[in-house]
């Protein structure tokens, strides 16, 4: 089970299906369950629209302002059918219902119109109650149609819900076109960008549409050559094609009913030229802007793009380079080596203009990622209104990137947001914790400090992976193939390399000083991310081409059940798994620091707002650790243990200042517990059975016990979703979440069977195929899978921390 960042538990089936061909594509099915969503308040339509004439299958559409609607509102435009919409999607449980009656079960294609308030919007989507699935409304400020996909609508009363996911839409109808069957009479094709010709390093999306329940095939030929299939036929009404070079192509989809033996009922054929990738790109990439940061003490570089062989000249303050550009197009040039200070003024020019980039400083630049709490606005801090009037500090510029999906890694070049100083005007949209770690870092070192942030809320860590490091992992591969070459959807959340080929290849190799990573709470109780982290660390540090990279991990913050003396350790914990992975990640790599919240956030809520305590120890850790100042950078980390008697003395690295038990009280310092006492560590002997457990201060170490275990084995301190434990340095930084034990967790992807066991333990694990999916083999750590290509086998736990198997299924 996976737990998303809004406090919605997913249980996630995938399905893959390979297309091989000279044009190839890969059509995955994705499906998760989340909780229900609060019930919207009911406004049943007497009647849908009927636009069936001039169609094979039927067309019903119902206005956006006669359903139902929860926190939502309508507002006026007469550019909308029927002049009225809905808007308002920008709260947890805002809901637009649908409501649709049928005489006859169908298939049906949904088209939804919409438009959004600036960049791509992902919002979650559910038909009929089932389970939801997430959908990615592309950036778009005018009305257009959103071809969400092809359904089985049941006879009688059909229910279609868009729920907020931290989507800002406007929605103006939602229209079904199919029926009970039968064959298609026409089909359009769409271009998804809308446009005939682009760069060849540039995707096309093609979106088929027709006019009754369908199955489609894609073509895509050079112009008078022959026609290549990108992918068979199937229920996919959408794929993603790069142009294999320059030149004009023409596209081809072909539409039959469905279960129909026909070649081909319908077709469209539209026409696509593929340019030089340097037409209709910016000289300079849109990275670089007036008020950026480039990174200090480093040699930074400037790039953009030219007509082939163009010389490009670049000026610092009058100093002048030149670059030339190579047969894509791109340029690059080198502005030197310089110490933090500034303003500066950069002039690039070249035959085609020239671009003037003003106030410039060299600092420090910071990546900061991750999902929701790191997109958490300052605006929605403690304290919001004194902060923001207090944020007024020219040395921190940052930009802030929309969030982006695509198949295969962007270039940037029509990115439009632009660097800009931190002042009450700009600061409210600015992540708090980015802001609050970057205030303390310029304060304590006087160095101006740069902020390029890109965060999606509710985001797995695979999504910001590139499709090299993702091929490592096993029950991934399938899938990231699948999205590089031709999906039927990408999900923003889930979808491997999608948001990192759209948010990070494009500012990718931007000299940085360091990455501040909040992420994890998506990849609750998998045990693969002890994997996948530290694969995106060495990832990232190819990508920014800087194999010392400095990462500042953000824990897990506290959220869901409480640790108690009845439950001192939680084995099923969702987000202790996740923590020790990122504890285990930083031990391994010196240029990397942890960063512990479980004393400042909210059982009942996934986004603490207290950021300013977050963002303070981010500081500390980079000063710390990345500047080498003398500050402590960490709570007290587990080094070791040694059993005397029936205690257990632990000792402790970042103790030197010596330890406490702590009270943390809202924005307060931490100040030491009244009582002395110490919480969340609980002993187990042999058995492992665990208890809570007596602890006690001596020097620098602690050491524990408990009545009820004679001749103690293990220790856990604070192994549950929200932990109560109380360790602190004398710094006021809280110490992680450890275990002493390496008791074998395995983790079954999508599927029955995962859990905690005894190392030589026998467990039954089952896939459950979805819908049109069959099981074709285990992958993943499979030596000890008794029957890797039965559904139900039986596996052999090793004695190894963590186990990950998953089933790869094909369509039937």
């Amino acid at each position: 089970m996976i737990m998303n960042d809004r406090g919605t538990i997913a249980t996630l089936a995938a399905a893959v299906l390979l297309f091989v061909g000279v044009f190839g594509a890969i059509i995955i099915w994705e499906t998760s369950r989340l909780d229900d969503a609060p019930e919207p308040r009911q406004v049943r339509t007497d009647h849908a629209e009927d636009r069936t004439e001039g169609r094979s299958g039927s067309s019903l559409l119902i206005e956006a302002e006669s359903a139902g609607l929860n926190g939502l509102t309508t507002g006026m435009d007469g550019n909308a059918s029927g002049g009225w919409f809905v808007e308002g999607f920008d709260a947890s449980g805002d809901v637009l219902r649908f409501e649709l009656d049928l005489d006859k079960a169908g298939t049906y294609m949904i088209v939804v119109r919409y438009k959004t308030y600036g960049g791509d919007k992902p919002n979650t989507l559910r038909l009929n109650g089932a389970a939801p699935f997430q959908y990615t409304f592309k950036d778009s400020r005018d009305w257009n149609d959103a071809v969400i996909g092809q359904f089985e609508l049941k006879e009688g009363t059909n229910t279609l819900e868009i729920a907020s996911d931290w989507g800002w839409i406007a929605v103006d109808y939602a229209e079904f076109i199919g029926g009970a069957g039968g064959p298609v009479r026409s089909v359009e094709l769409i271009l998804e960008d809308g446009a005939d010709s682009g760069p060849a390093d540039v995707p096309v999306t093609l979106v088929a549409l027709a006019d009754n329940a369908a199955e489609y095939r894609f073509y895509a030929r050079e112009r008078n050559g022959n026609w290549q299939p990108i992918n068979d036929y199937g229920d996919a009404h959408r794929v993603i094609w790069l142009p294999p070079r320059i030149g004009s192509y023409e596209l081809k989809v072909a539409a039959r009913g469905i279960g129909s033996g026909e070649e081909a009922e319908a077709e469209a054929i539209v026409s696509y030229a593929a340019r030089s990738e340097h037409e209709g790109k910016p000289l300079v990439h849109p990275v670089f802007s007036d008020h950026m940061v480039l990174q200090r003490d480093e040699e930074a570089f400037i790039w953009g793009w030219a007509a082939p062989g163009d010389r490009v000249t670049v000026a610092l303050d009058g100093q002048t380079t030149s670059a030339t550009a190579d047969a894509s197009g791109r340029w690059r040039a080198s502005l030197g080596v310089h110490p933090a200070g500034g303003p500066h003024t950069i002039t690039v020019s070249s035959r085609s203009g020239k671009i003037e980039l003003n106030d410039v400083l060299f600092g420090d630049v910071w990546l900061a990622s991750g999902q929701s709490n790191m997109e958490w606005r300052l605006s929605q801090a403690i304290n919001a209104a004194d902060e923001i009037q207090r944020a007024n500090e020219s040395l921190v510029r940052y930009v802030k990137y929309d969030a982006r999906t695509s198949a295969v890694p962007l270039s940037g070049a029509d990115l439009r947001q632009t660097w800009q100083p931190v002042s009450p005007l700009t600061a409210p949209n600015l992540s708090a914790v980015a802001w609050f770690f970057a205030r303390e870092v310029t304060r304590e070192t006087g160095v101006p400090v740069g902020i390029i942030f890109a965060a999606v809320g509710g985001t797995k860590i695979e999504t910001w992976m590139s499709l090299e490091a993702v091929r490592q992992v096993p029950q991934l591969k399938a899938e990231a193939e699948a999205v590089r070459i031709g999906v039927e959807a990408i999900d923003a959340f889930t979808s491997p390399t999608a948001l990192y080929n759209g948010m990070i290849a494009p500012v990718a190799p931007y000299r940085l000083k360091g990455v501040l990573w909040y992420q994890g709470e998506s990849n609750g109780g998998e045990a693969s991310y002890h994997r996948t982290l530290k694969l995106w660390i060495d990832d990232w540090r190819r990508t920014f081409r800087d194999p010392g990279l400095p990462f500042v991990i953000i824990q897990l913050s506290s959220y869901g059940s409480l640790q108690s003396v009845s439950m001192p350790v939680n084995d099923r914990s969702w987000f202790a798994i996740v923590r020790e992975a990122q504890l285990k990640a930083v031990q391994g790599d010196p240029r990397a620091c942890l960063v512990v919240t479980t004393d400042i956030g909210n059982p009942g809520d996934i986004h603490p707002t207290n950021k300013q305590d977050v963002g303070r120890r981010a500081a500390s850790c980079a000063l710390g650790t990345v500047y080498g100042r003398d500050v402590v950078p960490s709570g007290p980390i587990f080094e070791s243990m040694t059993v005397e008697g029936n205690r257990v003395r632990l000792k402790f690295r970042h103790a030197e200042s010596g330890l406490m038990a702590g009270l943390k009280e809202g924005l307060e310092p931490v100040k030491p517990a009244p009582d002395g006492e110490l919480l969340g560590f609980a002993v187990a002997g042999e058995d492992g059975k665990f208890h809570w457990a007596e602890a006690e201060i001596d020097g620098d170490e602690v050491v524990v016990w408990s009545d009820q275990v004679e001749a103690p084995a293990v220790v856990r301190y604070n192994w549950a979703d929200s932990p109560i434990g109380n360790l602190y340095n004398r710094a006021g930084l809280p110490a992680p979440p450890f275990r002493t034990d390496g008791k074998p967790v395995l983790d079954v992807v999508s599927g029955a069977g995962g859990g905690t066991y005894e190392p030589g333990e026998t467990v039954e694990i089952i896939a459950y195929p979805p819908q049109r999916g069959r099981f074709v083999r285990w992958i993943g750590d499979t030596a000890n899978v008794e029957d890797v290509t039965s559904r139900k086998t039986t596996i052999v736990v090793p004695n190894a921390p963590y186990t990950v198997v998953a089933p790869l299924y094909e369509t039937d």
